[in-house]
C-alpha cells in the first residue's frame, strides 16, 4: 500500500513540474481559498546573487517584488533577462526575489535550480516555496507570475505571463507612492 501512495504522489508530483508555463493552479497551490494571510518565510539558496538562508516576504516596511518561475518553463527563462533589467534599475530598499514552488527535493533538486538560475543570469534572491505558502499567499497559480507589495503588505499590482521591465518599475513606482503614479 505504501508503494501505491508513493507512486500517486510521484506521478502527481511529475505531472506538475512538467506543467511548464501552463497554470499550475491546484496541483501545488490548492484550491485558492486556502491563500494564507501574512508574511512566509521562504528558504533561500546559494546562488549567484544569492546566499543560503530564509528571508520573509514580504518584508515588512518595503516594496516587495516577487516574481515565481519554473524551471521547466521557456516563457520563465525568457523573462529573466527582462527581471534582470528591472533589478539592476532598483534601490536597494525593494526587496527583489524570485521564487520557485517546484517540488524541490522530488523533481527537481537545490543544485538544478541554482545552475538553472546560473545559466539564466539570475544575479538576485531566488529561494524555494517548499510547502507552497507563499504561492497561495499572491494566489500565484500560474508561472511566471509577478507580484508587486507596497510597504504595507497590500498587493499593488500582479501579472503572469510575459511583461516588461518598464511595467515591473512602473509598478514598484506607483507602489513606494501609495498607488499614485
Amino acid at each position: 500500500m505504501r508503494r501505491r501512495s508513493f507512486l500517486a504522489a510521484t506521478g502527481s508530483a511529475l505531472a506538475a513540474a512538467t506543467a511548464g508555463c501552463n497554470a499550475v493552479g491546484e496541483r501545488l497551490t490548492g484550491t485558492g481559498s486556502e491563500q494564507t494571510e501574512g508574511p512566509v518565510t521562504v528558504e533561500t539558496l546559494d546562488a549567484p546573487g544569492s546566499t543560503a538562508g530564509r528571508a520573509t516576504v514580504p518584508d515588512e516596511g518595503r516594496v516587495t517584488c516577487v516574481e515565481f518561475f519554473a524551471t521547466t518553463c521557456s516563457v520563465c527563462a525568457s523573462q529573466m533577462s527582462v527581471l534582470g533589467e528591472a533589478y539592476v534599475r532598483l534601490d536597494a530598499d525593494v526587496q527583489f526575489l524570485s521564487v520557485t514552488s517546484e517540488p524541490v527535493g522530488l523533481t527537481v533538486s537545490r543544485s538544478e535550480v541554482a545552475s538553472w538560475w546560473a545559466d539564466h543570469d539570475g544575479a538576485w534572491p531566488v529561494a524555494v516555496d517548499d510547502g507552497t505558502a507563499l504561492s497561495r499567499r499572491y494566489d500565484a497559480t500560474s508561472v511566471p507570475t509577478v507580484v508587486v507589495v507596497d510597504p504595507d503588505g497590500t498587493v499593488a499590482w500582479s501579472h503572469t505571463g510575459r511583461t516588461t521591465a518598464a511595467r515591473i518599475l512602473d509598478a514598484i513606482r506607483s507602489a513606494r507612492a501609495g498607488g499614485e503614479s
